[in-house]
């Protein structure tokens, strides 16, 4: 052969043996790993921390493998509070394999917390705590996290190439406000964030009894709730002296509440019907919406409840000094008290008495902070002693009845936390407890049929609906006899 034809015969050789040598040596590697699957216990060949099924899954997941159905779909289940949620991504947590130990850890944020902080405090990994802020930001900014807020933290316990065992972050679930329900739930490396917002169910319900040792008190223990008592307070406070409530006094009022499929009251609405029987006539209001979107209280005339001033504004609190000559606690003289101190609790909001345009909103000597307010047809308010003014309140603003313009403080001249009330009509000091005040609105002609038509619709709801303590509507035709009885004999007594 040629020179030529030896060089391409050894060429040929040698690409023949490196494809033998590699093919043999793939062989080599293929049985080396078959000996060493079936040889003894070892590593797995999945995945030691495999990914986690939503609750849904986990849910359907466990149905088929009870059934021995084959693997479907999983069906949508309904999370309609938060005690749902939280049980659902527990099951989650715990019924994942692989795991040995779920942690649920319970966690209420202090004052300069951040959602960062919590995590990192609890012993989450810092990356992991920021990949769970990451993916709960679009749905809940955590910048508006505040103090006092409930966090559960969940933790788990998987197994670790290294050190054996080791404790991870798992999620976390917290409800920002009533009706919501967050959860933050690891997937594989990642965390996903939803929502659950409960179903709501809308209803009306009656609350009815005498006063015992008091209003308050009294209506708590039929079924109303503290805001209802506040709301009702509201209404009657423009008719009713808080101070001459005798226990015998009658009250009965329907409102509106939303619950959820357990039958807990979520939330309250308004008040939509109120009757109150004390000393004079009864008093009997209708919540309707007139015409032009203003909504009011009225009697079954369509007379407004409301007034042109409060007489009292502050909730809860007690009088602690009259109006009129007394005698002073700093200055020891008889002097006149041109208004009235109501004692309540450090920070006890103060609302504007009607509405009306802020003259003064600074400090003013011996009241220290003091807001003065200018009403319709020549009345001015004056609030002394405040701790500290509502946010926006200042000279020029205007205010509308019951809003928050500062909180019950003691600055100034003062012994003790109270707001010092008064009322000027040009320039003259009235007693606010004894004002005589015209009343808001009256229906005119036009308004008064709609109206006739809600008040009437409205007696007939307070006929029908559930008694908030759970008697049903039948009790009230007893009820109704003996109150017309109870009225007649204060009739009668009133007449001799």
């Amino acid at each position: 052969m040629s020179g030529f034809d030896v060089r391409l015969a050894d060429a040929r050789r040698s690409r023949t043996l490196v494809f033998f040598a590699t093919l043999g040596l793939g062989l080599l590697i293929v049985v080396g790993a078959l000996l060493m699957r079936f040889s003894g216990p070892g590593e797995p060949s999945v995945p030691a921390e495999p990914v986690p099924a939503s609750p849904q899954a986990v849910q359907a997941l466990s149905e088929t493998a009870r059934s021995g159905a084959p693997e479907a779909a999983p069906a949508a289940v309904a999370l309609n509070n938060s005690r749902d949620v939280i049980e659902a991504e527990h099951a989650l947590f715990t019924s994942a394999p692989f795991r040995s130990q779920v942690e649920s850890l319970d966690i209420t944020v202090r004052s300069g917390q951040t959602m960062a902080s919590v995590l990192a405090g609890a012993g989450a990994d810092r990356v992991e705590a920021a990949r769970a802020i990451a993916a709960l930001d679009p749905v809940f900014p955590v910048r508006r996290l505040r103090a006092g807020q409930d966090l559960t933290l969940f933790f788990e316990t998987v197994a670790d190439e290294e050190e054996g065992e080791a404790r991870r972050l798992a999620g976390l679930s917290f409800r920002p406000d009533i009706e919501r329900t967050l959860t933050v739930a690891r997937s594989g490396d990642r965390f996903r964030a939803r929502e659950a917002t409960a179903t709501l169910d809308r209803e009306f319900v009656r609350v009815r009894g005498e006063v015992s040792s008091s209003l308050y008190m009294s209506a708590i223990q039929q079924g109303a709730t503290d805001r209802i008592v506040v709301e009702l307070a509201n209404i009657l406070g423009y008719a009713v002296d808080f101070r001459t409530i005798q226990p015998g006094d009658d009250f009965d009022f329907v409102f509106e509440r939303h619950v959820n499929r357990r039958g807990e009251t979520v939330r309250t609405g308004d008040i939509v019907y109120v009757r109150f029987a004390g000393r004079g006539s009864p008093l009997e209001y209708f919540r309707y919406t007139a015409p032009d979107g203003e909504v009011g209280y009225y009697t079954g005339e369509g007379e407004a409840a409301q007034r042109l001033l409060m007489r009292m504004p502050v909730n809860g609190a007690r009088i602690s000094s009259s109006f009129g000559m007394r005698f002073h606690p700093i200055h020891q003289v008889n002097r006149p008290h041109n208004g009235t101190d109501f004692a309540a609790p450090r920070g006890t909001p103060i609302m504007a008495a009607g509405n009306g345009v802020v003259e003064r909103a600074d400090w003013f000597g011996g009241f220290g902070n003091y807001v003065r307010i200018r009403h319709a047809n020549g009345y001015q308010t004056v609030y002394a002693h405040l701790q500290g003014f509502a946010r926006g309140v200042r000279a020029g603003t205007r205010v509308s009845q019951g809003q928050v313009i500062g909180y019950v403080g003691c600055t100034g001249s003062c012994t003790g936390p109270h707001l010092h009330y008064e009322v000027h009509q040009n320039g003259r000091p009235l007693n606010p407890m004894r004002l005589d005040l015209p009343t808001g609105r009256r229906l005119t002609r036009d308004e008064l049929p709609s109206f006739t038509t809600e008040r009437d619709r409205l007696i007939a709801k307070r006929d029908s609906v559930m008694f908030a303590n759970g008697q049903p509507p039948a009790i009230q035709a007893e009820d109704a006899v003996l109150l017309a009885a109870r009225e007649s004999g204060r009739s009668q007594s009133a007449s001799r």
